[in-house]
C-alpha cells in the first residue's frame, strides 16, 4: 500500500509559533517578566505577513538579512511586513556589534577579496572562520561598512527573549520550531495531555536555569573562560537544586579550562566555589601535586565525615588510604584482583558479558544482561500511574520524562502513593500489578526504558526470587534521585530458585569505574549479593562447537533467504549431534542457484518456514560457538532470518576458512572443496548444507589440533 505523505499548510510555522506562545502564556503567564510580556503583546499587534517574516528569520541560522533572503512564496506583502517589523522594533539596522555576523554572511572568496583590497595578509588555506576572525581583528568596522556593507541589511531583535520562551517550552535550549513540524509530519511521536506542570517555581529560577544552560553551551563552543569567570559575581543566584547543579557544572568546566592553561591558582579558586564532587576531587589532586598535604588531609577527612554521595566517599577513602595510609594498591585495583575469575574459550574474546552468561548458565543460573535496564523497568512499571497518568506531570507535549523526576520532587509529590506501592513490594504483592501494567501499556514510549522481548519474564522471575526489602529499598532511592541512579548498575543479574545475584563483568584491560563501585556498594548495603567477575581467555578443550552451513536464494540478506540449514555439533573432536532442514524461503529460487545447489522450488514448497524451525535450531546451537566456512556469510544469513522474527541471534564465531589460512598456510585455494581434496576429507553432495557442514567439521578438527597444541605442551 502506498504511503500517505503529509503536506503541511503554507503558514505552518506561524501556527506552530502561535501554539508555542499560547502554551507558554497559559502555563507561565503570571511568571513571565516584563520583557516576555512586552514581546508577546507587540508580536500580537503585527499583521500576518510581518509575523511570518519574523518567524522565518528567527528560525534560520543566519544573523544578518536582506530583503532578498526573505523572498518566500507564501508571504504576500514583503515590504509592508518589513516596515511593520521596523516600526514595532522587531528588526534594526546593522551596527558595529554585528561585525562578525556580517562577515559570516559573506562567502569565503568575498572575504579574501575584502582582505586583499585593504592590504591584509591572509593565506588561501585558511578556513572561513579563521579568515573572518583575522579581518575583524585587523580591519576597523567603519572601513568594512563603508565599502562592503549594503544599506538594505538588517538584524532581527529579541532573539534572547524568544530563546527564553523556547527554553520554558522545551526545557532545553532551542533556536527554532523544527520539532513542531516533525510532530505534524509524524516523524516525532508526542502525546497531548490534559494539563501541564511548569518547569520552574518562579521567574528567578527560570532565568537562572536559562543563564547557566546558555553559558555551558557557549563554553563548549569556545567562549572565553576567563571573561566568564571574571563576571562570576554578577551571575544570578542558583536557588533551585536544578540551577545549582548547572552552576556547579559550569564552574567545574571553567576550572578545567584554567587547569588546561596551567593556571593552577585560578583553577583552585573556581573549584572551591563549586559544589560538584568532580570539582572537589580536582581540587584535592591539584593540592596534593603542589605538596599541600595538610590541606589535602583536611579536605579528605571532611569528605569522609560528610560525603556528598557514595562516589565522593569512595574517592576520599581510596585516595586517603593510598596517600596517607601506606596502602600501595587502590580500592579499584584490589577489587579487580580479588574478584572471581571465569575462564572461557578465547573465541569469546571481545564479548565478555556473553561469555560470562554462558558460563553461569552451565552453573544452573538463568543469566540476564540487564545492566541499568532492570531497575528502570521496575521503577517505571511500579510507578506508571504517578509518572505518566497523573495530572500535570509533563512540561510540554515533547517531554518524554515527567518533570517531577527532573526537578527531584517525585518522592515528595507522590509520597503516599510511593509508600503504598513499596509496601506491595515488601509484601510480595507487586508482581501482578506490574504484569498488568505491561499488558496494558506494552510498546508505549515512556522515556524511562525500552520494551524488549522477555521483559515480563524477567520482572516475574526477579521479583519472585529477590529479597523484597532490598528491592523496595532501591526503588525508594530511585524515587528520591532517579537521575543520580540511572546508570552504573552491574552487567548481569543471575536468577536461580530463590537466589538473585548481580555481577559486574570485566574483560581483559577493563577497569572498575567509581560509579560502578558505588552501585555495587548500594546493592550490597540493601542486602543483595553483588560482585565483580573477571573473564580470562584460554583455549577450552571442553568447548562445544556447532558447524553450520546454509544454502540460500542468493548472496545478500535480507533480500535473499535461507533454503537449507545443516549443522553438526562437535565436542572433544567427536560429532555429538546433527541437525538439518530444508526451509521454504517464501520466494522463488533462481535457476542458477538450483543448478549450483540442487535445491529446487518444488523441494522447498512444502518445507517449513524459518519461523517454524527457529526455536528448534536455536536450542540445538545454544551455548555453542558458531563455526562455518566463511562464517560471516552463514552467520549473517541466520541472523537476518532471526531479525525478521524480531529476535537476536548472538554467538561467537570461528571461520574455518580464515583459521585454515592461519594454521595451515601455503595452499593455493582455501575453498571448502579444495581443502577437502588437500586433506583427504570426504565431500559428497557439495553445496548441500549438511554435507558441507560435515566437511567443515573435519576442518575444525584440524584447526583445533593446532589451537590445543600450546595447551597440551603446558600440561
Amino acid at each position: 500500500m502506498a504511503r500517505d505523505f503529509i503536506t503541511l499548510p503554507p503558514l505552518y510555522y506561524r501556527d506552530h509559533f502561535l501554539e508555542m506562545i499560547g502554551f507558554v502564556t497559559s502555563v507561565y503567564g503570571a511568571m513571565l517578566g516584563e520583557d516576555e510580556q512586552a514581546f508577546i503583546s507587540r508580536f500580537g499587534e503585527l499583521d500576518e505577513w510581518a509575523q511570518c517574516l519574523y518567524i522565518r528569520m528567527v528560525n534560520r541560522k543566519k544573523a544578518v538579512f536582506s530583503p532578498g533572503d526573505l523572498d518566500y512564496q507564501e508571504i504576500g506583502d514583503l515590504w509592508g511586513g518589513l516596515d511593520q517589523l521596523r516600526e514595532h522594533g522587531f528588526i534594526r539596522e546593522i551596527c558595529a556589534q554585528d561585525y562578525h555576523a556580517c562577515l559570516d554572511d559573506h562567502a569565503k572568496p568575498d572575504l579574501q577579496n575584502l582582505a586583499k583590497d585593504h592590504g591584509l595578509e591572509v593565506k588561501s588555506g585558511w578556513s572561513k572562520p579563521r579568515l573572518a576572525d583575522h579581518i575583524q581583528a585587523h580591519l576597523a568596522y567603519d572601513a568594512f561598512a563603508s565599502g562592503f556593507l549594503r544599506s538594505d541589511h538588517f538584524v532581527p531583535e529579541h532573539k534572547d527573549t524568544l530563546g527564553f520562551l523556547l527554553y520554558l517550552y522545551f526545557g532545553r535550549l532551542s533556536d527554532n520550531m523544527t520539532s513542531f513540524a516533525l510532530r505534524d509530519l509524524g516523524v516525532v511521536s508526542v502525546k497531548a495531555r490534559d494539563s501541564y506542570q511548569a518547569r520552574f517555581d518562579n521567574l528567578q529560577a527560570a532565568r537562572a536555569g536559562y543563564f547557566y544552560t546558555r553559558q555551558l553551551q557557549a563554553l563548549r563552543q569556545g567562549a572565553d573562560a576567563t571573561a566568564l569567570a571574571d563576571s562570576l559575581d554578577a551571575w544570578p543566584p542558583a536557588e533551585s537544586e536544578a540551577s545549582q547543579t548547572l552552576r556547579d557544572t559550569l564552574l567545574h568546566q571553567i576550572g578545567l579550562a584554567f587547569e588546561k592553561r596551567k593556571d593552577t591558582a585560578r583553577a583552585l579558586d573556581i573549584y572551591a566555589r563549586s559544589g560538584a564532587f568532580e570539582s572537589h576531587e580536582r581540587g584535592v589532586r591539584l593540592l596534593y601535586a603542589m605538596g599541600a598535604t595538610d590541606e589535602v588531609k583536611a579536605r579528605l577527612e571532611a569528605m569522609l565525615q560528610s560525603p556528598a554521595h557514595d562516589e565522593e566517599y569512595i574517592f576520599a577513602s581510596d585516595f586517603y588510604a593510598r596517600k596517607f595510609g601506606q596502602q600501595r594498591m587502590g580500592i579499584f585495583t584490589h577489587l579487580l584482583r580479588s574478584a572471581e575469575t571465569l575462564e572461557v574459550d578465547e573465541l569469546f574474546r571481545g564479548d565478555a558479558e556473553y561469555a560470562a552468561m554462558q558460563a553461569y548458565a552451565k552453573q544452573g543460573w538463568t543469566p540476564w544482561h540487564s545492566e541499568n535496564d532492570l531497575w528502570a523497568v521496575l521503577f517505571g512499571l511500579l510507578f506508571w500511574e504517578e509518572l505518566f497518568e497523573s495530572a500535570a506531570s509533563f512540561g510540554s507535549d515533547f517531554d518524554c520524562r515527567p518533570q517531577s523526576l527532573k526537578d527531584r520532587t517525585f518522592h515528595t509529590r507522590f509520597a503516599d502513593q510511593i509508600a503504598q506501592k513499596l509496601a506491595w513490594v515488601r509484601a510480595g504483592e507487586a508482581t501482578d500489578y506490574m504484569r498488568d501494567i505491561i499488558r496494558r501499556h506494552h510498546g508505549e514510549s515512556n522515556g524511562l526504558f525500552v520494551w524488549f522481548k522477555g521483559l515480563e519474564d524477567l520482572v516475574t522471575a526477579f521479583l519472585s526470587a529477590a529479597p523484597r526489602d532490598a528491592v523496595a529499598g532501591l526503588l525508594q532511592n530511585m524515587a528520591e534521585d532517579f537521575y543520580g541512579l540511572r546508570d552504573g548498575f552491574p552487567d548481569l543479574v543471575l536468577i536461580r530458585d530463590d537466589a538473585v545475584r548481580f555481577v559486574e563483568i570485566k574483560g581483559e584491560g577493563d577497569c572498575v569505574r567509581r560509579h560502578q563501585l558505588a552501585r555495587l556498594n548500594l546493592l550490597r548495603s540493601l542486602g543483595f549479593a553483588a560482585d565483580i567477575c573477571r573473564v580470562s581467555y584460554r583455549t577450552d578443550p571442553d568447548q562445544v562447537y556447532v558447524v553450520v552451513d546454509v544454502e540460500t536464494t542468493g548472496g545478500r540478506p535480507p533480500n535473499d533467504r535461507v533454503t537449507e540449514i545443516g549443522a553438526v555439533k562437535v565436542q572433544h573432536g567427536r560429532v555429538i549431534g546433527e541437525w538439518s532442514s530444508l526451509i521454504n524461503p517464501e520466494k522463488r529460487i533462481p535457476q542458477f542457484i538450483t543448478q549450483l545447489t540442487g535445491i529446487s522450488n518444488d523441494m522447498v514448497r512444502d518445507a517449513p518456514k524459518f519461523a517454524d524451525i527457529a526455536d528448534d535450531f536455536a536450542m540445538f546451537i545454544e551455548g555453542a560457538i558458531f563455526v562455518a566456512h566463511n562464517a560471516t556469510f552463514d552467520h549473517g544469513f541466520i541472523a537476518s532470518e532471526f531479525r525478521r522474527l524480531e529476535r537476536r541471534f548472538r554467538h561467537p564465531k570461528l571461520c574455518t576458512c580464515a583459521s585454515m589460512r592461519k594454521h595451515y598456510p601455503g595452499h593455493a585455494s582455501y575453498g571448502l572443496a579444495n581443502l577437502c581434496r588437500a586433506f583427504n576429507i570426504e565431500l559428497k553432495n557439495h553445496h548441500r548444507a549438511l554435507a558441507d557442514a560435515r566437511a567443515a567439521a573435519e576442518l575444525l578438527h584440524l584447526i583445533n589440533e593446532k589451537r590445543l597444541e600450546g595447551l597440551s605442551s603446558c600440561a
